[in-house]
This record gives structure tokens, C-alpha cells and sequence, in this order.
């Protein structure tokens, strides 16, 4: 299954059902007066948490996902069906965004929300709320409306979706380190390995079990020098460590300098400003050993490693492997599952960081356009709603200013007096 990270999806929430015009009558109330019913409410767009997906390969065929429609209302006071709700199912550490066009036409992300956990719903787009028969616009004054309100369009956006896996462990390394067969050894996966650069092409999970505990390991593509500038295959995968309670780098200790790999690796971690890569703990692995000689094992532990720990002040645990022979990794990996251990228990003590979830579900929408100095229009669905329930332009603007129109006029930089167009006709504007 091919392994999709990032998706551009449309998303739009029903419609609202429209009203009916209906008027009751038999032959023994011929004028029993006004039956239209209301419409349906249109279906609301979720996005869920799936455990068992772990990628956007099931979404990328689709460009557009739309909820239904409501239905419309019917007479004897019949009110129309709800749409049926739509949930979009997405692997758990999804990160949903919304473009923003800022006034400058500089496009600014806006996060959304993110899913964190299985079954975890994300409202993203509420349904168009239905509209009124004929029946509720009935009143002393008017008792035989003829005319019903229309329902209110569904909300659409234009999303981008990136996943950021949660794994407890990430391992990264320069290509050809044995990454890839470290994962195999440690975990029941089979990832592909081989004797040239960038076998892996994408993330790789695996699961390592020590007794009850459970451990989600990562293995990323390689990282070369110059890959924050955009060489090998970039950083792009970079992400996907930014949950791992722990960091691997794995070196070739049969290559002459292998700490070089690690300056670079460092370096590249830093530059990329994707991670705070010096808050996370680390453990530096030295792999390949059964291609190293006494004498370059000893060299690397009596004088490498405590030059790099001097000059760097580094505080990580070394350890020296072959993955290829399976050596030496059962200290590692006790080593691995209490370092995860020891900082999920720190982690669950402090609040978890979720951003801001956005509410796009406010029925006020409206919209004031400038048509030239201090004279404006305005419109919106929630405008034109109350056109078709208030008929008096006096009672309209009085209804107007019961909401918070207000506030949002004066962020517009609408003056006292200015003039605004409701419906085709003029009104002085006051704030009160």
C-alpha cells in the first residue's frame, strides 16, 4: 500500500432542506390557514480517528467528500428529513489545516484541529440549517404567508491534511547506516534492505514487544548534508519524530570519521527548526561492528566518545551493535523501552497540547462590502433569512442589532452615519 502523508481534500456539509408553501383546506375547513412544513438540517463533515489506518492512501483518490443533503418540508406541517452526517476516517497524529488568504495575498495556515485518538471526532463543517414553511411566518398580522424560506448552504472547505505518526521511537541516520535492518531486528517487520542508498523511501513502522510493554518504532528515510536545503530526499519526513519520546542516531562505525555522521545529522536536526531535536532524549547507536576491528572499536570508545561527550557536553548512551548479526541488542533494547517508559510517565502528568479548534459552526455569517467612502452593503444567508421573516425595514434593523453586529461593523472601520444596504434599501447606520 503506497504510503500517502499529505492530501489537499474539499470538504462540504449538506444543505438545508427549503420550506414549503402549503395552505390546509378539506371540505370541512376550506381556509384551514398555512401547513408548510420546515426543511431538514443538512449534514454535518467529521473527521474520526481510525487506529488501524496509517496513512491517507484510502483518501487520496477522492478530491471532494460531501454530507447530505436535508429534506425539504412538506405540508401538513411536515418537517423534512436531517441529511445523514459524514465521517472521514483518518489515522490517529492527523493534522488538519485550512488556507487563509491574509490581505496581503500571503497564504497563512490556520491549524484546525488535530486526531490524537482512536474514535475521536472533529466537526469540520456544519450542515446548512433548514428553512422555514409558510407556517412559521404565520402572525396576527399575516396569516396567509406566501412564501417559505429557502435552506441555508452547507459549509465547504478547502482542507490540507498532514500526518505526523505518533511512534514512541524514531530512528534516524545517514543512508546505508542500517536503519532498516536494526527495525527488522528489533520488530516483526520486513522492510526492504540493500546495498545502495535510500532503500527506504518512506517512514516504516514496527512494533517491538519486551514483556507487556509495547514500543512503536520509526524508521525514517536517510538523511544527508544539505538535505534542510533540499537534497536526497529533504526533510520532509522530519516530522514524523515530532512525538517520539525518543531519538536513535545510528552511525557506521566501520566508515574512517563516523562521528562526522553525527555532526551532520545534528546539525541538519537543528537548521531544520522542524523539532526541538535537544529537548527529547537520545541514544547514539554504533552500528556495523562485525565489520570493525578491535583496534577501531577501541579507538571509538577511548578516544571518540569521550571527545564528543567533552565538546559537545552530550549526556546520551552509546551502544555498539551489528543489526545485520543481531549483537549486542538486548541491553539496547531494555535500554529503549525504559527511556519510553520513563518519559511517557513524566508526559502523562502534564497537560496534553491540543490546538485551537476553530468554530466554523456559527449560523451568523454575513458579510459587509464596501461599495465606495462610507457607504456599504450587506449580505450574508443570516441576512437574508431575516429579510423573509421581517418585512419592515425598522423591524429588521432592530432585530440586527440584537446580535453582534455591532463589533463587527466597527472592525470594519464603519462610521456612525455611514450609509448601508440591506435588501436594496438605504439605512443610516448609529451605534447605540
Amino acid at each position: 500500500m503506497k504510503f500517502v502523508d499529505e492530501i489537499l481534500l474539499t470538504v462540504k456539509a449538506g444543505d438545508g432542506g427549503n420550506g414549503a408553501v402549503s395552505f390546509y383546506h378539506n371540505y370541512r375547513n376550506p381556509k384551514g390557514g398555512p401547513d408548510g412544513g420546515n426543511g431538514g438540517n443538512g449534514g454535518n463533515s467529521y473527521f474520526q480517528g481510525d487506529e488501524q489506518l496509517n496513512s491517507f492512501f484510502s483518501l487520496s483518490s477522492q478530491k471532494k467528500i460531501i454530507a447530505s443533503n436535508g429534506g425539504n418540508g412538506q405540508k401538513q406541517l411536515k418537517t423534512g428529513k436531517n441529511g445523514e452526517n459524514v465521517y472521514i476516517k483518518v489515522p490517529l497524529g492527523t493534522i488538519i489545516k485550512k488556507a487563509e488568504l491574509l490581505p496581503r495575498l500571503e497564504s497563512k495556515e490556520l491549524v484546525l484541529g488535530e486526531i490524537l485518538f482512536p474514535q475521536q471526532k472533529l466537526l469540520i463543517a456544519k450542515g446548512g440549517k433548514g428553512g422555514w414553511g409558510n407556517a412559521a411566518f404565520a402572525s396576527s398580522v399575516n396569516r396567509s404567508p406566501y412564501y417559505a424560506q429557502k435552506g441555508a448552504p452547507g459549509k465547504e472547505f478547502q482542507l490540507k491534511l498532514e500526518l505526523k505518526i505518533l511512534a514512541d521511537v524514531g530512528l534516524l541516520g545517514l543512508p546505508s547506516t542500517g536503519k532498516s535492518t536494526l527495525i527488522n531486528a528489533l520488530t516483526n517487520t520486513k522492510v526492504r534492505t540493500a546495498s545502495f542508498p535510500f532503500t527506504t523511501l518512506h517512514p516504516q513502522l514496527g512494533v517491538l514487544a519486551y514483556g507487556k510493554q509495547k514500543v512503536t518504532i520509526a524508521d525514517l528515510p536517510g538523511i544527508i548534508e544539505g538535505a534542510v536545503h533540499g537534497k536526497g530526499l529533504g526533510l520532509k519526513f522530519l516530522r514524523h519524530v515530532m512525538c517520539c519520546s525518543l531519538i536513535i542516531y545510528i552511525l557506521d562505525a566501520s566508515q574512517d570519521h563516523p562521528e562526522q555522521n553525527l555532526e551532520i545529522l545534528e546539525k541538519e536536526l537543528q537548521d531544520s527548526g522542524i523539532i526541538e531535536s535537544q529537548s527529547k532524549p537520545k541514544i547514539i547507536i554504533w552500528n556495523k561492528i562485525d565489520l570493525l576491528s578491535s583496534e577501531g572499536e577501541k579507538k571509538i570508545r577511548e578516544e571518540i566518545i569521550p571527545e564528543l561527550n567533552k565538546k559537545k557536553n552530550l549526556t546520551q548512551k552509546h551502544f555498539f551493535i551489528s543489526a545485520l548479526q543481531k549483537t549486542n541488542l538486548d541491553s539496547l533494547v531494555q535500554e529503549i523501552c525504559l527511556t519510553v517508559k520513563e518519559n511517557k510517565q513524566i508526559n502523562s502528568a502534564a497537560p496534553l497540547h491540543i490546538h485551537k479548534i476553530y468554530d466554523f459552526t456559527v449560523p451568523l455569517d454575513w458579510q459587509i462590502i464596501p461599495l465606495r467612502s462610507h457607504y456599504w452593503k450587506l449580505t450574508g444567508s443570516f441576512i437574508e433569512n431575516l429579510i423573509q421573516k421581517y418585512s419592515q425595514p425598522e423591524k429588521l434593523v432592530q432585530e440586527l442589532k440584537k446580535t453582534n453586529l455591532s463589533e463587527y461593523l466597527q472592525q470594519k472601520n464603519v462610521k456612525n452615519n455611514d450609509i448601508i444596504i440591506i435588501n436594496n434599501q438605504e439605512f443610516f447606520w448609529r451605534y447605540e
